[in-house]
C-alpha cells in the first residue's frame, strides 16, 4: 500500500512538473489580447475555458492558469457567463468567473420574428442553446418540456385561452433585453411574456372581452397583420377585411400562414393544396395559431380594426397596400401589380 501511494505522489509530482514545463514554453508564444467579450458556457469545463481564454489572447498560457485554478481550489468553482476581461492578468480573471461578474448580453428581437428566429439569436450570440429553447417554447406534450411550460404558462393570466399543447408563438414580446449567458431557457421565455403582459394594458384586455374574442385570437390576427401589412392604418384595414372573411366563413387566403408552415420565402402553386390548418387558401377560418410575434402596434390593429367596404387586399413589390371591393377588381390589380412582374 505504501508502495502504491509513492508511485502515486510521484505520478502527480511529474505531472504537474510537466504542466510547469509546457506552461513556461507556452509563454514564449505572445499573447493576442482579447478584444471581444468573453463567454463561458454551461457545462464547460476548465480545459475548454482555458482553451478558449488562449486562443482568444486573454491568457498567455493555459497551462499555467489550470494550474492557478487547481492550487486556487476552484476547479468546480468557474461560473458560465458573458464577462468583460480585458487587461485582467490570470489571478483577476479567475477572481471573475469565480465571483459571476458578468456582463448582461443584449438581444434584440424584431416584430415579426418566430421562435426559431430568436432560438437562432439565442444560440449564435451564446446565450441559450436554441435546442433547449425550442423545446420549451413549441408545443409538446412530452415530459419534461411540457411541465416546464404549464409552470411558466400557469404564471399569466392572458396565456388562460391558450389551446392545450400549443406553443408559445405570439407571445414572445419582440423587444431588447439584456440576458446574461446563464440564463436558462425557461427565464428567457418568462421575461418576454411578462413584457407582453405589460403591454397588454387592463384597457385592451377588456375590449378584447367586451368584443367576444379571446387574447389567442387577437394575437392570431396580430401575427397575420404583422407579416402582410406595414403601417399602422393599412394593418386596420386589413384586420377589418379578415376579420369580416372569418366571420363569413370565407378562405382568408393569407400568403404568410402558409410559408410560415413550410418555412419558404417561395410557396408555388401547388403548395396551396398542402394539407394544413396553416394553408388559410385549403380552410376557412385563422390559421392553427399565431405564425410571429407581433409588435404592439400589430396587436392594437387587430383589436381596433377599420370597417369598409373592401373585402381583398394585396401589397404591391414596394410593401404598400392595394384594396378592392370585389373579386374582380382584386384581379385586375393582381395583375397590375404583380402578375405583370413575372
Amino acid at each position: 500500500m505504501v508502495i502504491v501511494k509513492s508511485i502515486k505522489i510521484a505520478i502527480a509530482i511529474l505531472a504537474l512538473t510537466t504542466l510547469v514545463f509546457v506552461g513556461f514554453f507556452e509563454l514564449a508564444t505572445p499573447r493576442v489580447g482579447g478584444l471581444d467579450n468573453f463567454v463561458v458556457l454551461r457545462g464547460e469545463n476548465v480545459l475548454q475555458i482555458a482553451n478558449n481564454l488562449k486562443s482568444q489572447g486573454y491568457i498567455e498560457s493555459k497551462t499555467l492558469f489550470i494550474l492557478d485554478v487547481f492550487f486556487g481550489n476552484d476547479l468546480k468553482k468557474l461560473k458560465a457567463g458573458t464577462y468583460d476581461l480585458k487587461g485582467l492578468d490570470d489571478g483577476k480573471i479567475i477572481q471573475k468567473l469565480v465571483l459571476s461578474q458578468t456582463i448582461p448580453v443584449q438581444l434584440t428581437v424584431i416584430p415579426g420574428s418566430t421562435i426559431k428566429d430568436i432560438a437562432g439569436s439565442l444560440q449564435s450570440s451564446r446565450i441559450a442553446s436554441a435546442s433547449d429553447f425550442l423545446n420549451l417554447a413549441l408545443g409538446s406534450d412530452s415530459g419534461d418540456q411540457y411541465a416546464r411550460r404549464q409552470k411558466l404558462t400557469g404564471q399569466f393570466d392572458f396565456l388562460a385561452d391558450l389551446p392545450q399543447n400549443a406553443g408559445l408563438e405570439g407571445y414572445l414580446y419582440p423587444d431588447t433585453y439584456h440576458l446574461l449567458a446563464r440564463t436558462t431557457p425557461d427565464d428567457i421565455a418568462y421575461q418576454m411574456l411578462k413584457n407582453f403582459g405589460d403591454k397588454l394594458t387592463p384597457n385592451l384586455r377588456a375590449e378584447i372581452k367586451n368584443q367576444g374574442k379571446t387574447v389567442f385570437e387577437v394575437v392570431t390576427m396580430a401575427s397575420m397583420l404583422e407579416k402582410e401589412v406595414i403601417s399602422y392604418q393599412d394593418k386596420q384595414v386589413v384586420a377589418g377585411i379578415l376579420w369580416k372573411r372569418e366571420k363569413e366563413g370565407m378562405l382568408l387566403e393569407v400568403d404568410s400562414t402558409l410559408m410560415y408552415f413550410l418555412a419558404s420565402d417561395h410557396p408555388g402553386i401547388a403548395d396551396k393544396d398542402v394539407d394544413s390548418r396553416y394553408n388559410t387558401y385549403k380552410y376557412a377560418g385563422p390559421p392553427a395559431g399565431p405564425i410571429c410575434n407581433p409588435g404592439i402596434e400589430s396587436i392594437e390593429a387587430a383589436i381596433d380594426p377599420i370597417d369598409t367596404d373592401y373585402w381583398f387586399y394585396l401589397s404591391k413589390p414596394d410593401g404598400t397596400t392595394v384594396f378592392s371591393k370585389t373579386y374582380a377588381e382584386h384581379l385586375i390589380n393582381k395583375a397590375k401589380y404583380l402578375d405583370a412582374g413575372n
